[in-house]
C-alpha cells in the first residue's frame, strides 16, 4: 500500500481553517455570555458612597456591634443592647451575585426586641450579600456581609 503525502499547502490551509473555527466559536461564546453590572444604578450610587462610608463608620464605632446568622429559615439580626426599647427602622438588601433576578429587598419589622427575625423562604437558596441599612432615632448606620441560605 502506497502512503499517501500531503502537500505544504494543503496542512497550512488546514490549519488556517482550524484557527479561524476555533476565533469565530470563541466570539459565539462570548457575545451568548450575559453580563450585568452589580446594579442597574450604578452611578448614582456611587456617588451616595461617601455617605455609605460614614454610616459604615459609625457602625463600625459602636461597642457590641450588629450581627446576623441564618437558622431554620430565618436570618436572625442582633441589634446591640445599648438600642433597647428604642424604635429600629431600616431595610436588608439580599443581593444574589449569581443572578439579579433573585435579588430583593426586606424591611426590618418593628418590635421593641433587639433580636429581628426575617424569613429567608422566599430566598432561593444560595450565597446572598446582605446590605443592611438601619436607623435609631437620627443616627443612620450601614453594615454588609454574607450569608448562605439553605
Amino acid at each position: 500500500m502506497k502512503k499517501m503525502k500531503i502537500s505544504w499547502g494543503v496542512k497550512i490551509t488546514i490549519l488556517y481553517t482550524g484557527f479561524v473555527i476555533l476565533i469565530v466559536t470563541l466570539v459565539t461564546m462570548a457575545m451568548n455570555q450575559k453580563v450585568e453590572l452589580v446594579s442597574k444604578d450604578y452611578y448614582e450610587q456611587e456617588l451616595r458612597f461617601q455617605d455609605r462610608i460614614n454610616k459604615s463608620n459609625l457602625s463600625k464605632s459602636l461597642e457590641i456591634p450588629l450581627t446576623w446568622e441564618v437558622k431554620q429559615g430565618m436570618l436572625q439580626l442582633n441589634f446591640p443592647e445599648q438600642f433597647k426599647n428604642r424604635k429600629i427602622d431600616g431595610s436588608i438588601y439580599f443581593f444574589r451575585p449569581s443572578d439579579e433576578a433573585f435579588d430583593k429587598t426586606v424591611s426590618i419589622p418593628n418590635s421593641d426586641s433587639v433580636t429581628r427575625n426575617i424569613s429567608t423562604s422566599q430566598l432561593k437558596k444560595g450565597l446572598y450579600k446582605i446590605q443592611i441599612s438601619w436607623k435609631v432615632d437620627s443616627d443612620e448606620f450601614y453594615n454588609e456581609g454574607f450569608i448562605n441560605v439553605n
